[in-house]
């Protein structure tokens, strides 16, 4: 049963990375050297596989899916870059903290300067 969920989360790690892009081109390209090598030598098949003139229709599809995930990427990365540059946020509610908050603060979260209190001797 581990080794099932493990394998479980590995997948789902691997499927939230973005992992399926590299397995799908792998399947892409098994394909296309099977293809091409009916028609033409193994070597050659691999050339024409791995050369890049010749991109099938499924490696087209992931080529689009891909862009398509690093924009999404990249627009949140806008997001976030915007949100970070903006004042502190404290749940829906942005927080400006002044000069004297700051004081306040860091007078409040300094270490204590007397020592800490002596544990109760044991009784026997």
């Amino acid at each position: 049963m581990r080794r099932i969920t493990l394998l479980v989360v590995l997948v789902a790690f691997t499927f939230s990375c973005g992992g399926q892009w590299p397995v799908l081109q792998c399947v892409a390209w098994a394909n296309m050297i099977r293809e091409y090598s009916e028609m033409v030598p193994v070597t050659q098949a691999i050339q024409m596989t791995f050369s890049g003139q010749y991109p099938c229709a499924l490696c087209k599809t992931i080529a689009e899916k891909k862009e398509s995930d690093n924009a999404k990427v990249a627009t949140l990365f806008q997001h976030e870059k915007k949100q970070v540059s903006s004042p502190l946020f404290v749940g829906d509610r942005s927080v400006i903290v002044s000069p004297q908050d700051f004081v306040a603060w860091s007078q409040f979260l300094q270490t204590r300067a007397e020592a800490p209190p002596v544990p109760p001797p044991r009784f026997a």
